[in-house]
């Protein structure tokens, strides 16, 4: 009786620092993770409750090096903090292991077709080359000739088959790798924060080289002086519930006034709708692109981007808009003319 109490004491204790554990880890993810995109990265902030002085926070493999800032909040006073690599858990480590020997293998592969594939061209070379001489054990030369060809042909094929079934399989092998080491966050580390006391929150920042954003426009035209333009922004991917907001500048030269709040909807949101002067639009007809010259407002610059053009709510193709200054002019030509049967393409003079 008492051996068994003693042993459920045991289990009890073990149980209760097990709970302790996955709580502390469980308040050092707790807060809201904003995504702040710039046009070539991000910045990632998170405040993190820290119990009993201490919490860990996994930090991703794009982080950007010695970008890691901790501020302490609400009177926290950070007495230390550590960064190590991430452990990766077995079971992704084991399929990650697979996934090599098998690009291995693959690879082994195609180096052996290569071979074969010059073995096969000579002998398809020199069988072609062989000048027909009848025999009494060649009777007909010129069909010999064309059989032995007409065979290193055909093992050139299936050397040519092989090899492309090899090159796909490796190219899914390679996009599957990449996502499984995204998923397992190979290459991440993870953040050690110590507090004076057990209690506190800290705010937690980084950058993240895959956090850029992309801009999208919609030109808009009617026939008016102005063309309805909504920029939208094309997100990378996130963590769900993560808060977003854009930047038309780049990490390197931030520019807080063109901070852009997006919603948490998601991608391709629309984050400015505004209207632009349409200088100069040439005639719109089945056989021309639209093609006009817009002038960029005077107290804001447009990155670049790709563009979406309409005509009076009609798709007319896409164009790439190579950005514009404050005040300047860009001629915009959407799509192509399509070709007329029976036509030619104008020489160029």
């Amino acid at each position: 009786m008492i051996e068994l109490k003693e042993a459920t004491m045991n289990l009890v204790r073990i149980l209760t620092g097990v709970l302790s554990l996955l709580l502390l880890v469980i308040s050092a993810h707790a807060g809201t993770k904003s995504l702040t995109c710039y046009l070539d990265g991000g910045r990632v902030s998170q405040e993190v409750t820290v119990r009993r002085g201490f919490a860990e926070v996994t930090l991703p493999h794009d982080l950007v090096s010695g970008s890691l800032r901790v501020r302490p909040l609400a009177g926290a006073v950070i007495t230390r903090v550590q960064t190590v690599p991430a452990k990766v858990d077995p079971k992704a480590e084991k399929a990650l292991t697979a996934l090599d020997e098998r690009k291995d293998a693959l690879g082994d592969r195609l180096k052996a077709l290569e071979t074969r594939e010059e073995i096969f061209t000579a002998a398809a070379k020199s069988q072609s080359a062989k000048a027909p001489r009848k025999s009494k054990s060649n009777p007909e030369p010129v069909t010999a000739i064309r059989q032995g060809t007409d065979l290193a042909l055909a093992r050139l094929e299936e050397v040519y088959r092989a090899r492309r079934a090899a090159e796909k399989e490796l190219k899914a092998l390679e996009v599957k790798r990449a996502e499984l080491a995204k998923k397992a966050n190979v290459g991440g580390s993870i953040a050690r924060i110590w507090l004076q006391g057990r209690d506190g929150t800290v705010l937690v920042e980084y950058l993240i080289a895959g956090g850029a954003w992309k801009p999208a426009y919609d030109f808009r035209l009617d026939g008016s002086p102005t063309a309805a333009v909504t920029l939208r922004a094309m997100l990378p991917e996130m963590e769900p519930g993560t808060t977003v907001t854009v930047v038309a500048a780049r990490l390197s030269a931030p520019d807080s006034a063109g901070t852009v709040l997006l919603p948490a909807a998601g991608d391709y949101a629309a984050v400015a709708t505004f209207n632009l002067p349409v200088v100069a639009a040439a005639p719109v007809t089945d056989l021309l692109p639209l093609t006009f010259t817009v002038t960029g407002a005077a107290d804001r610059s447009l990155p670049a981007g790709d563009g979406t053009c309409f005509w009076k709510g009609e798709y007319f193709g896409t164009v790439l808009f190579t950005g514009l200054a404050p005040g300047g002019t860009l001629e915009l030509v959407c799509g192509r003319p399509p070709i007329v049967p029976g036509t030619a393409p104008a020489e160029k003079r």
